[in-house]
C-alpha cells in the first residue's frame, strides 16, 4: 500500500513534461470525448430552441455549437510527443 501511494504522489507532483506519454494521450481522449458530448448536446438543444421559435437564442448556442466542434477538431489532431 505505501508503494502504492509513493506512486500517487510521484504522479501528482509531477509537471506536464515528465507525465507518462500514454497519460498524456488519455487525458486528451477523455477531453475529447467531453467536447463531442458538449458539442451533441449544444446542437441538439440549438434545434429544440429553433423549433420552439426562440431563434435569437438558437443562433447563440449554434454558434457555442461550432466553437466546441472546431475545438474537438483541433484536439484530434497530433500533437508532438515528448519523448522521455
Amino acid at each position: 500500500m505505501a508503494d502504492w501511494r509513493e506512486k500517487i504522489k510521484t504522479i501528482a507532483a509531477a509537471n506536464g513534461s515528465s507525465a507518462p506519454e500514454g497519460a498524456k494521450k488519455a487525458g486528451i481522449g477523455c477531453l475529447v470525448l467531453f467536447m463531442a458530448a458538449v458539442s451533441i448536446l449544444t446542437f441538439i438543444i440549438s434545434i429544440g430552441l429553433y423549433r420552439s421559435g426562440n431563434w435569437v437564442v438558437a443562433l447563440f448556442a449554434l454558434t457555442f455549437f461550432v466553437l466546441s466542434t472546431i475545438t474537438a477538431a483541433i484536439l484530434l489532431i497530433p500533437h508532438k510527443t515528448d519523448s522521455l
